[in-house]
């Protein structure tokens, strides 16, 4: 039996391999020195109407493997009951915007969750408070290179593993090859239950990676390849200044960022796309948190008009920042965990969370942010 602890972003890391973002400076956009103290600039702008902003175009999904058919409903349900279809990147408000890169990539990501969102999730858990639990597949074409670079990185270990971990927590993980397709499947359930143990989950996580590898080799995203790409699982070089500049407490970049760990499917598909990911976090508890994450997707607008339109967004905080041109905006978004903003720059989607532990005038502090990476 193997025995997992708790990384840093928690669910999140164990479900999805997610890196999540951090106040980072990113090498495409200036950075202006900001100070703790300074007043919030980054105030509501007039409501515009959406169709004045330049989201990019769509990405054409035709002949892409549905979630529907790369999950059957009744192998999910036997590993993890009481899931259901999720579309995380327009429905939940709390989101690692790494989670855009296979997509972009022209691979598929599929959740089933209970509702709550990776992010949201916490360790510890609190009596009575929901807690997360889901399947995860993310399916990266053409990397049969990538996933061996992957596994030689990571010792050869086993490709798939169920365990307990020191959370209440059984969760599930595989890297395998399904055609030419690097096929990550995780889940996550609660130990709530006498039949949720690791030697329970096992046979049920093996039947359904099963089905998923049939599924995905017969499709083509497990036929795509291309001898001649070379693909990069290198690191975004992420710098905490930024984020430091506006939060009560020090955040450190995350080990799941900068450390020696094996490069998962996100990190080479964001090198595909030319994407930036960082993760800030916080260690006054008694686990690291994720209190602040970066991202940065190429051609990613179109994800900005369906959080939009899902009300994902608060379309009525629009914030005026300086470096954005006509056709750019930015939404910010706040409740009683943290606030996020979306940007919208030239058809790129740039995208904020900053937690509420690590910054108590959170809308404040992340107008700020934001102002600093953009700002000339």
């Amino acid at each position: 039996m193997h025995t997992f602890t708790r990384g840093v972003v928690g669910a999140a890391v164990a479900l999805a391999s997610i890196i999540v973002v951090t106040g980072c400076s990113v090498p495409s956009t200036p950075t202006a020195e900001v100070s703790a103290s300074t007043a919030p600039t980054g105030t509501p702008a007039p409501t515009d109407a959406a169709t004045t902003v330049d989201f990019g175009p769509t990405p054409d999904a035709t002949g892409r493997l549905a979630c529907s058919t790369a999950l059957p409903d009744d192998l999910v349900a036997a590993l993890v009951p009481g899931l259901r279809a999720v579309d995380t990147l327009t429905d939940s408000a709390h989101i690692a915007g790494s989670e855009a890169f296979v997509p972009g990539a022209g691979g598929i990501v599929c959740d089933r969750s209970n509702g709550v969102a990776p992010l949201d999730d916490h360790v510890p858990g609190r009596a009575g408070e929901a807690l997360f639990e889901g399947v995860r597949l993310s399916v990266l074409p053409d990397a049969r290179a990538a996933l061996a670079e992957h596994t030689e990185y990571d010792g050869g270990g086993t490709p798939t593993a169920c365990g307990a971990s020191d959370s209440a927590r059984v969760y599930c993980t595989a890297d395998v090859l399904a055609g030419n397709a690097w096929v990550h499947l995780a889940s996550t359930r609660l130990q709530d239950d006498t039949d949720a143990t690791p030697e329970q989950a096992q046979p049920a996580f093996d039947a359904l990676l099963s089905a998923v590898v049939r599924q995905v080799s017969a499709s083509p995203l497990g036929t795509a390849s291309d001898d001649t790409a070379a693909d990069d699982g290198s690191i975004t070089t992420c710098d905490a200044g930024n984020v430091n500049a506006v939060t009560a407490t020090e955040l450190a970049v995350g080990p799941f960022v900068n450390s020696s760990t094996a490069p998962e499917a996100d990190d080479f598909a964001r090198n595909r796309v030319g994407g930036d990911s960082c993760v800030f976090v916080g260690t006054a508890g008694s686990y690291p948190t994720a209190d602040a994450l970066f991202t940065r997707v190429p051609d990613a607008g179109w994800i900005v008009q369906r959080r939009l339109a899902a009300g994902t967004v608060a379309r009525a905080e629009r914030l005026d920042v300086d470096g954005l041109g006509a056709r750019d905006a930015a939404w910010r978004t706040c409740d009683d965990d943290a606030c996020t903003v979306d940007v919208v720059r030239g058809g790129d989607w740039t995208h904020y969370v900053l937690f509420r532990r690590a910054a108590p005038d959170t809308s404040g502090a992340i107008a700020r942010w934001v102002e600093s990476s953009f700002g000339s």
